[in-house]
């Protein structure tokens, strides 16, 4: 596989314009996931990791409907982005909502969903083995491939700029609707106390479902960015990606959409200029775990987080 970053070293470490915008593809993979753990947790209030699941589903099914069963390329894509959003909701009813009203201690309230999300991770991969068999799967190479921009002695990367475009956007659009919208008042309403709302006329099961549906939705377009920028997934794509994305989450702020933005590009420059510039670019992810301990230490709350207030739900 020919990944961007694997582009750039052979070009002898890539031009200043290069490296720019495969930062900025990165970044938007990164933070389209991270978006959609940023409204479970900021609106569900749990820990999921079965995210990385939907992911790994969306990238999958997209390449199997385009590359096996002959769909529309962006048709494909667009029937793994909404499954996406039906697998995530599936996951809330078999993972998070038999144990949503029963415990308040925080083993019920984090831990329980947290190991049932794993159980479900566990069964969903077992699934997609059995179902698309365990060998990667691609787009055919004329469907992703584009041509890149030369202004110069730069090259430029027109997918990276979409990409990030793209999430840029989303992230502009879901924070209106968050604090400017009838809908955004509600969720944050759920997300304050769900009795309360409860008590206000929400309903709040329909709040969840379309906070997972919208995470799963976001999931699915960050694997179809994937697809674009490495064209190349495996039921087990993604295992890895939980994890930086808590670490971004952590580092934009827990539960701040523009939080993910942020941390996104942070993690995503952290991760190219280590690969390009650290003696062995294996060392690259240790980068991004040490950014993440520096910032635990003088700002845990996040560059743009708040200080974490008991709520009352």
């Amino acid at each position: 596989m020919e990944t961007m970053r694997g582009r750039s070293a052979q070009s002898g470490g890539g031009t200043s314009m290069e490296v720019t915008f495969h930062i900025f593809a990165l970044a938007a993979i990164y933070g389209l996931f991270a978006c959609g753990l940023t409204l479970i947790f900021g609106v569900m209030d749990v820990l999921t990791v079965a995210h990385a699941t939907v992911f790994a589903f969306a990238a999958v099914f997209s390449m199997y409907l385009v590359g096996e069963l002959g769909f529309d390329f962006w048709l494909g894509c667009l029937c793994a982005v909404v499954a996406a959003g039906g697998v995530s909701i599936l996951v809330d009813r078999i993972a998070f909502r038999p144990l949503r009203y029963r415990a308040q201690s925080a083993w019920g309230k984090h831990i329980g969903p947290l190991l049932t999300s794993l159980g479900v991770s566990t069964i969903f991969l077992g699934i997609m083995r059995a179902w698309f068999g365990i060998d990667p799967r691609f787009f055919p190479n004329e469907m992703v491939e584009i041509e890149p921009i030369v202004i110069g002695d730069q090259i430029i990367q027109p997918i990276g700029i979409a990409l990030f475009a793209l999430f840029a956007a989303l992230v502009v659009l879901l924070t209106y609707a968050l604090k400017r919208t009838r809908w955004g008042v509600e969720m944050r309403a759920v997300a304050e106390s769900t009795h309360t709302a409860a008590l206000f006329g929400i309903n709040v099961e329909r709040r969840f479902m379309e906070i997972m549906a919208l995470a799963g939705v976001l999931a699915g377009l960050a694997a179809i960015a994937w697809g674009f920028a490495f064209n190349i997934a495996s039921p087990e794509t993604g295992a890895w990606l939980e994890v930086k994305a808590f670490a971004l989450i952590i580092i934009g702020g827990m539960g701040s959409i523009p939080g993910s933005l942020v941390g996104a590009i942070v993690i995503a420059a952290i991760e190219v200029l280590g690969t390009l510039w650290l003696p062995e670019p294996g060392m690259a992810p240790l980068m991004v775990f040490a950014a993440l301990i520096v910032i635990l230490i003088v700002r845990p709350q996040g560059f743009l987080g708040e200080r974490v207030k008991e709520g009352a739900r």
